[in-house]
């Protein structure tokens, strides 16, 4: 992505939205590029009619001329950089909603590729160098640009001969803030890679921490992100050093333009060519226009920095959804809750073979159906399939004969509750973590889900009751009462067809008896899909589906399993 096109597209998403700001902005910095301008011009006049006329009247007048004038460019000053700072944030708060919108919708295929520290990097670290590449980079560039023209102004008004010698050194300058800016954008790039990188290990060592302590690996983990913490360093650093080397480099190469305009000035002073005061006026503006060249020297190199990060940021936004509605997509009607799935194959990406291969089963309503098999059999796929958090790349899932990928995923999902074998809480209240999924629920709605899912009783025991904040993924509560949490959730729901992804496999037997009731009476009258590898939770299950290498390979109610001694048998045997 060039330069160019980073520009314009900054100014399509970021720029555009605050033109009016942006314009009032730049009004105020011809303001102060003009009192700048004017700052120096005084200078001409000051020592003419003071030092020279020795005019007692210019005395007072000038000095009130350059107070107002500074005046000025000081509220000038401040407005402009408060409808910068307000720009500004609003970018980064904009471009953050847009980021995390385009995360929350985006495929499971794509997120389950990228680490979530790196998502959360492009959000607080990229963002603030983008902020920092349009709202003050690039204005306050324009801001030197004005103020040096107003100065040049000045310099060719009093001396056009003096002020060709002294810009001699300006294409220099831009030469070496091209080449600096270059050597910027690859450190900058560098920098950020390895900041994401450093925000995975972080985020995977404060999760792990109980397994790093347990095989004793404190040290190995220090040595991996010591490594990240160093090539991060050697990149910033070299980052900083291109920074830093631009303004005094700049500031050399204009000595020469200064050395050159002052070695010509004498020369035409000496045979009484160039009067004082406008030599005077010419040198103030001369050496005011020097401090925004060498700014604008600079700025080069944090604009690239910012580019780099726009990249990142784009290539978030800019990633393709595969689950996408069609253009006229109808509302899922489910009468009956029926489930099939007609000659369904699914690949995932970067995974080599198929994880189901031209599947055919029905899922009957109203009744509990198991999917069972050995690690890898597809299990975990199917039931992904049916609220389209994958589409299969052949075949049809269709829910009482509607083709699901034909409706709207609102619909669908409306018709959908999950419970999952990791349950799902967020730092909130319980109150909250109930009625996930019915925000407008009533306190009565939300308890009689409580005690349909055995969670009410310790609920009430808790400190606040119902309002009690459970922390970062309930770390306050058992395994056994997080699972009843998420399955209230799915009573409050009230969706008839149920999804339940190994919903007991991770409990104590003391904790799985009380999720085990509380799950039997929320597939009462409802679709249900079970995935469970223990089959002690499924006998009773009115079909049950082997699967094997993405495959059907059984059907059958336990008993005809059983009498089959087939994969079934044989898991059965293992198990008991």
């Amino acid at each position: 992505m060039t330069g160019r096109q980073i520009l314009k597209r900054l100014f399509k998403d970021s720029i555009r939205p605050y033109a009016g700001k942006l314009l009032a902005s730049l009004f105020f910095m011809a303001i102060i590029a003009l009192t700048t301008g004017a700052t120096a011009w005084l200078l001409d006049p000051a020592i003419e009619k003071i030092f020279l006329d020795r005019d007692e009247k210019m005395l007072v007048l000038i000095p009130i001329a350059i107070i107002i004038t500074l005046l000025i460019k000081g509220i000038a000053s401040y407005i402009q950089v408060y409808l910068l700072t307000v720009v500004g944030q609003q970018i980064i708060a904009d471009t953050q909603v847009k980021m995390f919108s385009k995360v929350i919708y985006s495929d499971l295929s794509w997120l389950n590729q990228i680490h979530s520290a790196k998502i959360i990097s492009n959000f607080l670290y990229d963002v603030n160098l983008l902020q920092g590449s349009v709202s003050n980079s690039l204005a306050s560039g324009m801001k030197d640009l004005l103020t040096l023209i107003c100065l040049l102004g000045v310099m060719f008004y009093q001396d056009w001969r003096l002020a060709t010698v002294a810009i001699i050194a300006f294409p220099l300058v831009g030469l070496l803030s091209g080449r600096l800016g270059r050597r910027m954008k690859k450190a900058a790039t560098e920098g950020q890679v390895e900041t994401g990188v450093l925000a995975s290990l972080l985020a995977e060592n404060l999760d792990g921490t109980r397994i790093v302590k347990a095989y004793q690996q404190e040290e190995s983990e220090i040595k991996k992100v010591s490594g990240s913490i160093a090539r991060r360093m050697k990149n910033i650093i070299k980052a900083h050093v291109t920074r830093g080397a631009a303004s005094p480099f700049a500031e050399f190469l204009a000595g020469f333009g200064i050395a050159g305009a002052l070695y010509y000035a004498g020369l035409r002073g000496l045979q009484g060519e160039l009067p004082l005061n406008e030599f005077i006026s010419f040198l103030g503006a001369m050496m005011l226009a020097f401090q925004p060249l060498r700014r604008l020297a600079a700025i080069n190199t944090t604009i690239q920095e910012g580019f780099s990060a726009a990249i990142r940021v784009f290539n978030l936004l800019d990633q393709k959804s595969l689950i996408i509605e069609n253009k006229d997509p109808f509302d899922l009607k489910v009468t009956k809750g029926e489930i099939e799935l007609k000659n369904v194959t699914l690949s995932y990406i970067g995974q080599r073979g198929s994880a189901l291969s031209d599947i055919s089963l029905s899922i009957p309503s109203g009744q509990i159906t198991a999917l069972v098999g050995p690690s890898g059999a597809g299990k975990t796929s199917i039931l992904n399939l049916i609220p389209r958090f994958y589409d299969p790349n052949n075949g049809e899932v269709l829910i009482d004969n509607q083709d699901i990928k034909n409706s709207t995923i609102k619909s669908l999902r409306s018709k959908i509750a999950l419970v999952s074998q990791e349950p799902i809480l967020f730092d909130d209240t319980v109150r909250e973590n109930i009625c996930y999924g019915r925000k407008s629920a009533s306190d009565e709605e939300i308890i009689d889900a409580a005690k349909s899912a055995a969670a009410d009783e310790f609920i009430s025991k808790l400190p606040e009751g119902y309002n009690t904040v459970i922390g970062e993924k309930g770390f306050s509560l058992s395994g056994g009462q997080k699972q009843r949490i998420s399955i209230a959730r799915a009573f409050l729901k009230d969706a008839p067809i149920l999804l339940l992804d190994e919903a007991t496999s991770s409990l104590d037997t003391e904790s799985e008896h009380l999720v085990q009731e509380a799950i039997n009476s929320l597939m009462k009258n409802r679709t249900t899909l079970v995935i469970a590898h223990r089959l002690s939770t499924i006998i009773n299950s009115k079909k049950i589906i082997v699967l094997e290498n993405g495959a059907v390979k059984e059907t059958g109610t336990h008993e005809e399993l059983i009498k089959a001694e087939g994969i079934y048998k044989k898991l059965y045997d293992r198990e008991f």
